[in-house]
Order: structure tokens, then sequence, then C-alpha cells
């Protein structure tokens, strides 16, 4: 953060020059004040904005000062800003920078459209735009006069904000919590998901979906795929259903699928990956869940959509696979990207003659989920021979990616393995923990519990040992700069090359939600949160230092949010054919009230610890006509000891008022209660003797 009006080293030469005749600090103010000033004007007083949208400020700029100013070099000249609060306290001090376009001379002028996010809060703010010298100061510490712009940031009306937040139906998804941090991570995330909502008329008629953030005009297989568990509960069926049908619709007889279509008609693939089909057909799986298994019946292009998902699931196996290790095939990139190594062009995402080909771990547990997804479609679809052939291709590639790729020595699976004996680096591979495969494999199903384990504990280590403000560092070590050639991933910690992604970060945290690590989950999911509000927005990758960088409103990394926010600590696991209730919240207390607009299904509770701290109760209701499971997440006050599990004959559990049948379990630092009821309004209440 820039601060000082001048560096020390120039006072000394300032005062010399003078001959020490004049107080040192006027002698500075005086000269640099001549070198460096400017007059800014904007034609408008005030400005208007949403609340963390952005909005924009047309400002002219001219030189007044002795010095030319450049946008290049040793000291360049930018515009940017500070954010004042309505009493003008500053609040944000350092902000985005916009560079000149070129040299701007005495006398010259410039014009700028600052386009900037609002504050996630509603109110009143002022903008104070001002010139810097980045690295020196500010032209406002050489006793330069700047302008408020004031900024009135309006709260846009969700559907969600006009309910009453009780336990009654509802077609609403809202909550209140006794943290911040929950509502700041919903808030950007329904930002995110209105900017990037469209609608238009492709191949199959009228089509929803999302487009993949705003650096993205396009709908993305994947990103598309990873944005459900967010989507699900605040838009309807078409957003979960049309835009697999349109991409199905572009499908090539080979069964393979394209990266993105757009409202143009046009389309294309990366072909150096292998997720594009997997991704579909576990979009579908979790969309099925939602709408009902009739839906894959649907036809397109005279074929059902079942169909064509195992098409594309056969192409898999017939193009991208090597038989004599039984593994899905790719480009070399890094882990899940989409960057090959030897090109540094636009054809670094076209595999071609140059390509060295690996088998990596991301591609293995996404395969792995889809092959058990599809043989789950096809089961319940009546073809039990096709289940059964993809049932075996799942554990096949399960047993030879733990064979091939496992490091027990590690504790976590290598990013990949070359198919060219011959092709291999100076240094080892081996050593990087590739966050997007390893964390991959944990929520498929991959990695059983103990590799689970091992992996999640190398994941909060390395954030500690690289300094990291969040977990979500993709690769860590990253490849050493030069090793890619694309000027995307040639340097160290950039883009996919060790960025932090929350789109992994996301998923990451919930695997730690599942998987007895609740605490460090929550404590890094707000972690996460409060980068994202400083940052203003959900990006699509960090820096080292946590500034967001590459795309804003990125769908991605609002739908895995949404999965480690909704699903993971509220532990709402709710779909047309089953339901269960698993908050993880603790000691914390919160009123929550889900709806899925595809089926509509609600489910509602309302979690506290009373006063003695050794009292929980769950209040819980919904339409769902079945029964389920209520997985409850024991508050840590009631666990003295984290070495000492609480045994089932120190709690006393009711169900309305009556004594139930319970389990009591304990998964690493997580100890829970476990019934099976139905969801009928009820209230659970476990005391701790």
């Amino acid at each position: 953060m820039i601060r000082q009006a001048v560096p020390c080293v120039l006072t000394a030469v300032l005062i010399l020059l003078s001959g020490g005749c004049r107080d040192e600090e006027a002698s500075v103010k005086d000269i640099q004040k001549k070198d460096y000033a400017c007059v800014l004007s904007f034609p408008t007083k005030s400005v208007h904005a949403w609340e963390g949208e952005p909005f924009s400020l047309n400002i002219s700029v001219t030189n007044t000062g002795r010095k030319t100013w450049t946008p290049a070099g040793d000291d360049p000249v930018c515009l940017s800003y500070h954010f004042r609060d309505a009493e003008r306290r500053m609040i944000r001090f350092d902000n985005e920078r916009f560079p000149f376009a070129e040299n701007v001379p005495p006398g010259g002028t410039a014009e700028f459209v600052l386009r900037a996010k609002a504050p996630l809060d509603k109110g009143l703010y002022h903008l104070e735009p001002d010139l810097v010298r980045e690295g020196t100061a500010w032209f406002k510490d050489y006793g330069n006069k700047t302008k408020l712009a004031a900024l009135l940031v309006k709260a846009r009306p969700w559907p969600e904000n006009a309910e009453s937040l009780t336990l009654d139906y509802g077609s609403f998804t809202g909550f209140r919590t006794a943290r911040r941090e929950p509502s700041d991570l919903l808030k950007l995330m329904r930002i995110t998901l209105h900017r990037n909502a469209v609608t238009l008329m492709g191949k199959t008629g009228k089509v929803s979906g999302f487009r993949a953030g705003s650096g993205y005009p396009q709908i993305w297989i994947r990103d598309a795929a990873t944005i459900l568990p967010a989507s699900r509960w605040y838009y309807d069926a078409s957003f979960l259903t049309s835009w697999l049908e349109e991409h199905l619709a572009f499908q090539e007889e080979s069964g393979a699928l394209p990266d993105w279509f757009d409202s143009q008609g046009l389309k294309d693939k990366n072909t150096v990956e292998t997720d594009q089909e997997s991704s579909a057909v576990q979009a579908a799986f979790h969309a099925a869940q939602i709408v009902g298994a009739q839906w894959l019946k649907k036809t397109v292009r005279d074929r059902s959509l079942l169909e064509r998902l195992e098409n594309a699931m056969l192409f898999v196996l017939e193009e991208r696979f090597d038989e004599s290790l039984g593994l899905v095939t790719g480009a070399h990139t890094i882990d899940w990207g989409d960057v090959e190594d030897a090109d540094a062009d636009e054809e670094a995402v076209i595999a071609g003659p140059g390509s060295r080909w690996t088998a990596d771990i991301y591609d293995q547990a996404m395969f792995y989920r889809a092959a058990l997804d599809l043989a789950a479609m096809l089961e319940e679809a009546g073809h039990k021979e096709k289940a059964m052939f993809w049932t075996v291709q799942a554990q096949a590639v399960r047993k030879n990616a733990d064979d091939r790729l496992w490091q027990p020595e590690r504790g976590f699976y290598r990013v990949h393995i070359h198919l060219d004996p011959e092709c291999v680096h100076d240094f080892d591979e081996d050593e990087m923990f590739a966050l997007g495969g390893n964390v991959t494999a944990v929520l498929t199903g991959l990695a059983d519990d103990t590799q689970s384990s091992l992996i999640l504990s190398k994941a909060l280590d390395l954030q500690k040992t690289y300094g990291l403000p969040t977990v979500s560092g993709v690769l860590l070590p990253p490849y050493p700069a030069g090793v890619f050639k694309h000027p995307a991933v040639d340097t160290p910690f950039e883009y996919q090359n060790g960025g932090l992604w929350d789109w992994f970060g996301g998923k990451l945290v919930y695997a730690l939600f599942e998987n007895g690590f609740s605490r460090a989950a929550k404590d890094k999911l707000w972690e996460i949160t409060r980068k994202c509000v400083a940052n203003g927005t959900l990006s699509e990758w960090d820096d080292m230092r946590g500034a967001a960088r590459g795309s804003d409103f990125f769908s991605g990394s609002a739908g895995s949010l949404g999965l480690a926010l909704f699903r993971g600590y509220f532990g709402l696991k709710l779909s047309a054919a089953a339901v269960s209730l698993e908050p993880k919240l603790g000691g914390e207390s919160a009123k929550v009230h889900a709806y899925l607009p595809g089926a509509d299904l609600f489910l509602a509770y309302e979690h506290r610890v009373l006063a003695d701290g050794k009292t929980l109760i769950l209040d819980f209701n919904s339409n769902f006509p079945g029964t389920g499971m209520v997985k409850v997440l024991l508050p840590w006050v009631f666990i003295a000891e984290e070495s000492r599990e609480v045994g089932a004959d120190e709690l006393e559990v009711t169900l309305d008022g009556q004594a139930v049948a319970f389990r009591k379990t304990r998964v690493l630092q997580d100890e829970f209660v476990i019934l099976h009821t139905d969801f009928k309004n009820r209230r659970l209440k476990i005391r701790h003797r």
C-alpha cells in the first residue's frame, strides 16, 4: 500500500540541491508539485449501482505538471481511486490501477472510463479518483486536489428477501446465521449467477444456462456442470437441463462433445482435455436427481439423452484410453488444465503431432464418477447389462489409478504419468501436489477413506508451507519457469500453474466437511469468503497475495463455493428421490430454508445450541414424502478432549419429546448423532448429560 510521499533517498538529494536552506518537507513538496500535478474532472457528481456490481465513471485528466506521464517503466503513472463511506472516512485505500494508453506530456489530456465494483452493502459511499506514481506516491501527496463522486449503492430485490424465514413451505432459498460470512458469500454467488444467466435460441429450441464468467460469453460444459450445486436452489428446471440438451445436439458421430457453444451456434473443443464427456454425464446425473429420470428418455437428434451420454463415454474408451495401463489419457497439461506444455499460442489447446500424452489423476477421477453415474442411470432405465459394463469399467480404472498414480510415501496421487517413457523432466513431477485431481479423487470416491484423509491433510499443510492466503493453490510446487511455453502458465504461481482457484478450493472445503475435518472446513470457507469480499467478486483465480485475476463473476467459483456452503456447511442433501439433512454448524446457530424449483421440494430447519452449552435443538420440516437420514455434527463444546470419543450413553436424544433410537459415530475430528425419520415438523433434541 502506497503511503509515503517521497522515498528517503530522494529527500536527501533534494536537500543537497537546495543548499539545505529551506525546510525539507516544503522543498520536496514544492518541487514535486510542479513536476507532478493534474486536474481531474468528471461530468457527474453521483453514480448509482447495485450491491457488488460494476459501475462506471467517465474521467478526464489533464497534466498540469512539468513531467511526462508514462504508462510503463520504473515509476509508471496510473489512474486509481479510494473508497470512502458516507462520512467520507477511508474504507478501502488501494484499488485497481488504470494505465494510460500512451505517454501524456505536460498540457496533455487523457480520457478514462473508470470501471469498478460497488461495495456489497447498500448505502452511500464516496469515490475519490487520483493518479498514482506506482511505488512512489499518490498525486494527492504532492498537494494535488481531489474531488469526490457520490456512490449510491442499492440492494437488488432478490425474491427471497421478501419472504418470511419460517420452517413452512415456500418457493425460496434463504437463511439467517450468527456469522456474516455466509450472507456475504451468498450475495456474491447470487450476483454471479444473475450476471451469467442467459437464454438463447439454439438447435434444440429455447436454451437456458450460465456463461462461465464475464470474460467467457459461451456456455462451457465443465463450468455449467460445476455451477449446478449453486444454481439448483434458485433456477428452474430449464437451467438444469436445456443447456446440456444443446451440448448433446452438437455431439459428433464419434461421441465426442464440444467444450462450448454460443448464441451464434458456434462451438469448439479443446482437444488436449478429456473431461468434457465425463462432465456431461455427471451433470445429467445431477439434473435427473432433481427433475426425474424420465427426462433422460427425451430425444435429441433422434437419440435419447441416455444413448448420447453412453456414446460420449464410449468415445473416451475408444479414443482416449490406454489399454496397457488401463487408464484414461490426455495431453500434457497442468492437472485439470486446458493448455499443453509445448505450444506458446492458441494451438496450446489443440492436441497435435507434437503433443505429449499422459494419464493424469484428474481424468481418472472424472471418468470413474461418470461411469458409476452412467451405470446408475442405465440401471434405473432397465439396462442392467450395460449398467454392469460401466460399473466394471469404473472399478478397473480405480484399481489401475491406485496402482500407478497413488504415492503412499507422499500421501497423494501423482499429477500424471507419461505414456512415452522417454518423455521426462529434469525435476521430480511426483513432488507436485495437484489439488484439482486429488480433491476430485476424494469427492468422486476414487480415493478411499485413508487416502482421502492423507490428501486433505496434505492440502492443509501446503497452505502453511507456502504461506498462501487460502487453501486454493492448485499446484504446489508449480512447474518451473519456461517448462510450459504458453505465456499464461510459463511462470510459477500464475493461472493454472500454481494460482489460487476457488473452483477447487471450494471443492476441497466440501471434502473437508465430508471427511471429518469440519472445523478446518469452516475456517477455510470463511477465509476464502473474506478474500472474495475484499476483491469484490468471485474471481477466476487469484495470485499468491489473494488478489483477483482473470474473469470476474466466475461461475466455477460460485458452483464450488455453493457446494461447500449449501451441501457442506448447511448439510442440505435434497433431491426428488432422497433427502438427508447433515448440518455441520457445530456450536453455531442458523435458520435455513432451501427450495428446489426443479422439483418443487423444500427443506427447512433451525439449528441452535442452548446457553447451557450442552443442549442442541434441531427443528426441521419438509414436503418430501418419504423418510431419510438426519446426521447432526455434535458441537465441539460437547467434547472435552479431541482424543476421547463421546459415548452414546452420555447423550440423551429425543424426537418430539420421545426417546428415539440413534447411532453415534466418529469420523476423525467429527462426531455425529444419526437417526432415520420423516421430515414432518420434527424437533430433535440432543443433550450431553
